[in-house]
């Protein structure tokens, strides 16, 4: 009898010391998993899109290009990759031809170009998503500049005719064209449905529209609105 009177004794008295190292180890489980947990909510997507597209041209094609196609690549990040509310910052990069005439820089054939323009894209967007069991769906808006930098085409020489009188002085006039006024100032929205691919890996169609807020206040039409349809890869 007094072997088990010391026995649940000592028992009694040992419990509140184990219970107390059981809550500094949960504790100290929480402490570490907490900042994890949230540091995960945080984290940014790589985004890639490769979306082929029409570039609006309003002119009259007697004297410039049919509304081209581009071949738009697009790179940037999704942040919070795993929130409704996110931004998602990307650039696209593409090239064109342009000519000028009538004191407006047009998209040109190639054998009428006068410049190789180098054409940026850079899209500021916030995004929201609706998240499925295994998609997501997409949408997103918000401003676009449009960088572009005519350079003069392989093949033409400054001192060749131009509607300017060379096309040297075409090269710069275009250039103006594409800067001296809010041209560049484009107004974005679009939409992708990603599906789960892997854990790490999401892909799906994307669409996307790029209207030329600048032109429609300087030049009263849509001239440089732009129109893709592709592929999104987050990852």
């Amino acid at each position: 009898m007094k072997k088990l009177f010391l026995i649940f004794t000592t028992i009694f008295f040992l419990m509140p010391v184990f219970c107390q190292e059981e809550n500094i180890e949960e504790t100290a489980d929480q402490v570490v998993e907490e900042p994890a947990a949230e540091a995960s909510r945080y984290t940014a997507d790589f985004v890639m899109q490769f979306e082929p597209g029409i570039y609006i041209n309003t002119e009259s094609v007697l004297v410039s290009a049919p509304s081209p196609i581009v071949y738009p690549i697009t790179v940037g990040f999704l942040w919070p990759d795993a929130s409704m509310l996110a931004i998602q910052p990307t650039i696209s990069f593409f090239m064109m031809q342009h000519l000028y005439y009538d004191n407006r820089a047009l998209p040109a054939e190639i054998e009428n170009r006068t410049t190789t323009t180098l054409s940026f894209m850079l899209n500021l967007p916030a995004l929201y998503s609706i998240f499925l069991q295994n998609s997501c769906f997409q949408i997103s808006a918000g401003l676009g500049i449009f960088m572009r930098f005519g350079l003069l085409s392989p093949g033409v020489k400054s001192t060749d005719s131009g509607w300017s009188g060379s096309a040297g002085e075409d090269v710069k006039r275009i250039n103006e064209y594409f800067w001296n006024k809010p041209r560049w100032l484009y107004l974005t929205a679009g939409g992708s449905w990603l599906y789960n691919l892997t854990p790490q890996l999401r892909a799906g169609p994307v669409i996307n529209i790029s209207i030329p807020v600048g032109g429609l206040i300087v030049d009263k039409d849509a001239q440089g609105m732009l129109i893709s349809v592709g592929i999104k890869i987050c990852r």
